[in-house]
């Protein structure tokens, strides 16, 4: 019975040792409230064209991840509260003006003339995108440049 318990002993001694070893080797990550950083509340309002639901705040959150994305944030918190609100926790953004610049810009699409497509093939086949041949070879697709040149884009 003494070899029993001097086995547990040990067990609970290695356990002990483990966590301890654990504790003073991993950096102790610190929450928003401690750390210090930005906490941005949103919330969304119906329009003429859009009624405000659980796909529309859903679709939002994904959009805004991928902003929050760019700023380089470790360990960013998105999440939908209720219906309507999407809370986002930026750990270290110190400033929140910043930080609600980017994440409130608005996308643009833009179109531009294309001038022509260079490699593979000279250019679209039917039921193909252009800048792409038959057997999936990109081309470049030639665009005016700003400067009134040429710039090309692909590979």
């Amino acid at each position: 019975m003494s070899t029993n318990l001097g086995w547990r002993t040990f067990l609970v001694l290695v356990v002990l040792g483990g966590a301890i070893a654990l504790i003073l080797t991993r950096p102790v990550r610190l929450g928003l409230d401690l750390r210090g950083g930005t906490q941005i509340v949103l919330e969304a309002r119906d329009t003429e064209n859009v009624e405000v639901g659980g796909d529309v705040v859903d679709r939002t959150v994904e959009v805004l991840r991928r902003r929050v994305d760019a700023l380089g944030v470790t360990e960013p918190t998105l999440q939908a509260s209720g219906s309507r609100r999407i809370i986002i926790e930026l750990p270290g953004v110190s400033d929140p003006d910043e930080a609600i610049r980017v994440l409130g810009r608005t996308a643009q699409l833009t179109f531009h003339r294309v001038l022509g497509v260079e490699g593979p093939q000279a250019g679209p086949s039917p039921g193909s995108s252009p800048g792409v041949d038959e057997d999936g070879e990109e081309g470049q697709l030639v665009l005016p440049d700003e400067s009134g040149g040429e710039l090309r884009l692909g590979r």
